[in-house]
């Protein structure tokens, strides 16, 4: 069954299920479109090919079924971290074309020059290209089926479930993290406030019990993985393959030319 996205059901970084074209696609190919469009937001230089890249992006949001509201509400401190890069570079950098000039009470002068706008912009742009991407790609791949295509096309099936426990684990932590934390909370423990004593005491009360679970779990899994002979053979059985369609290769290769060429014509 498929969630709504925009009742807030989905907080933090997660796979957001999903029947979808970006959702279905294949991890794989996904993962080194992920690479490549990393690798043109760095190697574009200027604001419209950051610009051009940012609104492909947008588009895919709105093919993954997520939205400008998901993209504005989960990524907000972000864009906001962004802005603060623009605003730096604007007051800091004062080269190129003067192209505004306002003086406040006689006492401070505000200057907007040309060279300090394009280069905030475009750092703005490369940071959240870079971001938004990598968390488009989480928010519509099955981390279960990414593990498992990456061990089917290689990785030491051991390696593969180092991460795939890793992943699985991350919510496991998080949810017992807010439980702890009321937990103390009910007892009368103050765990809020940011000065140093305040975050001595929520590392005391909040940290030792979490490690403690940790080792539990991770004592309980050795046990498993031992009574089930783990890592006896070189290879592992699947219970279903993770094949790479044709139509999929073909989409990754043409997306590859396209961002090619748009490098050599926009150089």
């Amino acid at each position: 069954m498929v969630r709504n996205h925009s009742t807030g059901l989905f907080p933090g970084l997660a796979y957001i299920p999903d029947d979808t074209m970006v959702h279905r696609f294949h991890p794989l190919p996904k993962l080194l479109l992920l690479i490549a469009y990393a690798i043109c937001v760095l190697a574009f230089s200027g604001v419209i090919p950051a610009a051009l890249l940012f609104l492909l992006l947008l588009v895919l949001y709105g093919i993954s079924g997520l939205g400008l509201s998901f993209f504005l509400r989960k990524l907000r401190m972000i864009l906001i971290f962004g802005l603060m890069m623009l605003l730096v570079q604007v007051i800091l950098v004062h080269q190129g074309y003067l192209l505004w000039d306002y003086t406040v009470l006689n006492l401070i002068r505000l200057q907007i020059w040309s060279e300090g706008l394009a280069r905030g912009a475009m750092m703005m742009l490369r940071f959240i290209n870079i971001i938004a991407s990598s968390y488009l790609f989480v928010s519509t791949t099955d981390p279960n089926k990414l593990v498992y295509a990456l061990m089917q096309a290689g990785l030491p099936y051991r390696h593969g479930f180092m991460l795939i426990t890793s992943l699985r684990f991350i919510p496991i932590f998080n949810q017992e993290l807010t439980i702890i934390k009321n937990a103390q909370m009910a007892k009368g423990i103050d765990l809020e406030g940011v000065l140093p004593k305040s975050m001595l005491r929520a590392v005391k009360y909040l940290l030792t019990p979490l490690v403690l679970s940790a080792l539990n779990k991770v004592d309980y899994l050795s046990i498993s993985m031992e009574s089930r002979a783990f890592g006896l053979y070189k290879e592992r059985s699947y219970l279903s393959e993770q094949v790479v369609k044709k139509e999929e290769w073909l989409f990754l290769l043409l997306s590859l030319i396209l961002l090619s060429s748009g490098a050599s014509l926009l150089k």
